[in-house]
C-alpha cells in the first residue's frame, strides 16, 4: 500500500511539474487587458517603400530639393536647407517631416504639386517616428559601394560580362557590383 502512495504521489508531482511551465507560459503570453499591443513598424520593409514611392525622386544625392536627402538615413534625420530636424525619435512634434506631410484642407506641403500620402501612410511614418525611428535595414542592404568604398574580396567575383570598345583598346569586364576597365594588350 505504501508503494502505491508513494507511486500516486510521484505521478501527482509529475503532473504538476510537466504543466506548470505551460500554464506559467500561457500567462506570460496575456496581455493587459487595457494595454493596446503595437507592432513595431519596420522602416526597411514599411516606410522606406513610401518614400521610395513618393519622396526620393526629389529628395536624393543629385537632386536633393531643399538640400534634403532622403536615401542616406543620416541625412534622412537630419533634413535640408530648413536646418530643422526632418526627423526626431520619438517626438513627433518636433519632427519636421510630419508637418510637411500632413495634408490641411486636403493640401499637404509634401510632396510637392502631388497630391499628398494616404491616411494609412501618414499613420504608418507617424507610429514609426513615435516609436523611436529606428533603422532596421539589414547591413547586407547597406553596404555602399562606389570609387571610395570598393569591394573587398575574399575569392575571385564571378564574370557577368565581357565587352570591347569600339576601338578594340579597352575590354569592359562586369563583374559584383562594378565594370572593370582593362587596357586590351595587358598593360
Amino acid at each position: 500500500m505504501a508503494t502505491n502512495r508513494t507511486w500516486g504521489m510521484g505521478i501527482a508531482v509529475l503532473a504538476a511539474l510537466t504543466m506548470a511551465p505551460s500554464a506559467m507560459a500561457g500567462a506570460e503570453e496575456k496581455p493587459a487587458a487595457d494595454a493596446p499591443q503595437v507592432k513595431p513598424v519596420s522602416f526597411d520593409t514599411q516606410v522606406r517603400p513610401i518614400f521610395q514611392a513618393h519622396c526620393q525622386g526629389c529628395h536624393q544625392p543629385a537632386k536633393a530639393g531643399g538640400g534634403y536627402v532622403m536615401t542616406a538615413f543620416d541625412r534622412l534625420l537630419s533634413g535640408g536647407e530648413s536646418e530643422v530636424a526632418a526627423v526626431v525619435p520619438k517626438d513627433l512634434d518636433a519632427s519636421f517631416l510630419i508637418e510637411q506631410i500632413t495634408p490641411e484642407d486636403g493640401k499637404a506641403a509634401m510632396p510637392k504639386d502631388k497630391p499628398p500620402l494616404s491616411l494609412p501612410e501618414i499613420e504608418t511614418i507617424r507610429l514609426w517616428i513615435a516609436q523611436g525611428a529606428v533603422d532596421d535595414t539589414p547591413l547586407a542592404a547597406k553596404a555602399r559601394y562606389d570609387q571610395e568604398h570598393p569591394p573587398v574580396y575574399t575569392r575571385p567575383t564571378v564574370i557577368t560580362a565581357l565587352d570591347y570598345s569600339p576601338d578594340g583598346q579597352l575590354l569592359a569586364v562586369g563583374g559584383f557590383h562594378e565594370i572593370l576597365l582593362w587596357k586590351a594588350d595587358g598593360s
